[in-house]
């Protein structure tokens, strides 16, 4: 390990950037203090990628999705684009406010990507032996993902629930005793699906469509990534064809994008955006039968459009959110309660001797959102991991956090470069990959509950290969 100079050059840019960020966005000159930004949010990258260098990393895919949450909903009040009316609430000093406290957070996940990450060659002949158990465990976590998801949605009422849309959906299923986390699994199974086809084929992925293990492995999944879209659930869709490119692509260094991978992007977004600005219509059309209304909004007024702005759907919540918390003066700091609290969400409230403190998402329902004070969660406007960072430490908490994390992130970059780990961290770097999209919608307890739940799997997953053995596979 060592530190890069160039890297310490972008550092130093970067802050330099962020103290002219602070500066505008205390003066409200939102326009100036974007710029400021985005010269912080260029630097951040290059250092990430001089520490890192894949460009199919935890680390640059988290990045990409801070770069969506943050900047999609400043920039659409800034340029007062805001079909949807989702950020009514807000006003210049919120706005500033919340590119102060994600860009300081950027800062301090940054420090950390100073130290520079040592590449190894891989041998790939050490990964066939593994074949076999990379099927295992793509077809284990893909089964209980869907049987986890049924039992979710029948113990909150039965297929029923599906009709009402995201939030309805959310809250039943979010309010049931231990929710399994079918969609964090679902990705962690085609991670596996993905890097057992590499091991397959290489560079021909195209052959990949007529493997009988794939098309097993889709056929398990998809009445559950049906269900997911036709309650409006696109990003789990986006995070189960990224974790399947980054399990393909685990074995290879990708340092630059080429345009047909940038056409790609273009085309699933433009797919994702239609599809999500057309569920409401569809829905109506379903229950309806009015071929009427649906011609007239999606052929003619073509109301879909504006979902192609990543504000107006699941990347403007954590600001919807930040609006909300910012606009309040009446909070008082947490001192970190709420990541103490988190590490007790995924303990059943029985087996508490006292009453079991109340999550943060919880908090902010009823303070913000009382009307849903019914459900379990703020159904259908997530979180966010910045604010809950301000709300424990103030203006300092983004720092703090983010430093923390940045840290757990760099580690796991590290190790997965490590020989000794090799064929053991494909599994640890595969649980952890989602929360590089789910994280900025997040609260830590949310976190925890989940990899705590998929520990378990994962002792279960260990069982297996102890009454199981694999034995060495040929190619396939």
């Amino acid at each position: 390990m060592k530190i890069n100079i160039k890297s310490i050059i972008y550092f130093t840019l970067s802050f330099i950037a962020f103290l002219f960020t602070g500066m505008f966005c205390y003066t409200t000159k939102l326009d100036l203090a974007l710029i400021a930004s985005f010269i912080t949010l260029f630097c951040t990258y290059k250092i990430f990628k001089i520490s890192v260098k894949h460009l199919n990393s935890f680390t640059l895919f988290f990045l990409l999705f801070y770069t969506l949450y943050t900047y999609s909903a400043v920039l659409t009040v800034f340029f007062d684009v805001d079909g949807r009316k989702l950020f009514t609430e807000s006003t210049p000093e919120s706005a500033c406010a919340y590119l102060f406290v994600s860009t300081l957070g950027l800062v301090g996940m940054s420090i950390p990507y100073l130290l520079e990450i040592k590449q190894i060659s891989i041998d790939k002949s050490l990964f066939f032996i593994k074949k076999n158990q990379f099927t295992v465990f793509a077809l284990f976590f893909l089964a209980v993902a869907f049987i986890g998801e049924m039992t979710n949605i029948f113990r909150a009422g039965g297929f029923e629930i599906l009709k009402y849309g995201k939030g309805f959906y959310q809250s039943k299923t979010g309010d049931i005793l231990i929710t399994i986390p079918s969609a964090l699994l679902l990705k962690i199974g085609y991670f596996f699906l993905g890097l057992r086809m590499f091991l397959s084929y290489e560079l021909n992925y195209l052959k990949v469509f007529k493997n009988k293990l794939f098309i097993t492995a889709v056929t398990i999944s998809l009445p559950l990534i049906i269900i997911y879209l036709s309650v409006g659930f696109r990003g789990h869709l986006l995070g189960v064809i990224i974790a399947y490119l980054i399990g393909y692509s685990y074995f290879i260094c990708i340092d630059k994008i080429k345009p047909k991978i940038v056409l790609f992007i273009f085309l699933g977004y433009s797919s994702m955006a239609i599809l999500y600005g057309v569920r409401g219509q569809l829905k109506h059309l379903f229950t309806s039968g009015n071929w009427e209304r649906f011609n007239y909004y999606v052929f003619q007024e073509k109301s879909y459009l504006v979902y192609f702005n990543p504000a107006h759907n699941e990347f403007g919540a954590p600001y919807m959110n930040y609006i909300k918390f910012y606009n309040d003066k009446d909070n008082t700091l947490l001192y970190g309660e709420s990541y103490l609290s988190g590490l007790l969400i995924p303990i059943p409230r029985f087996l508490f001797p006292f009453e079991k403190p109340l999550a943060i998402t919880y908090k902010f329902r009823d303070k913000y959102f009382n009307s849903w004070k019914k459900s379990s969660r703020v159904a259908g406007s997530g979180f966010s991991y910045v604010m809950e960072a301000q709300w424990n430490f103030g203006l300092i908490g983004p720092f703090i956090v983010y430093f923390l994390s940045g840290c757990f992130f760099w580690l796991l970059e590290y190790f997965r470069n490590k020989k000794k780990f090799m064929l053991f961290f494909p599994l640890f770097y595969a649980i952890f990959f989602p929360f590089a999209q789910s994280i900025h919608r997040s609260s830590f307890g949310f976190l925890m509950a989940n990899v705590i739940v998929v520990t378990i799997l994962l002792l279960a997953l260990v069982l297996i290969k102890l009454i199981l053995p694999f034995k060495t596979s040929s190619e396939a």
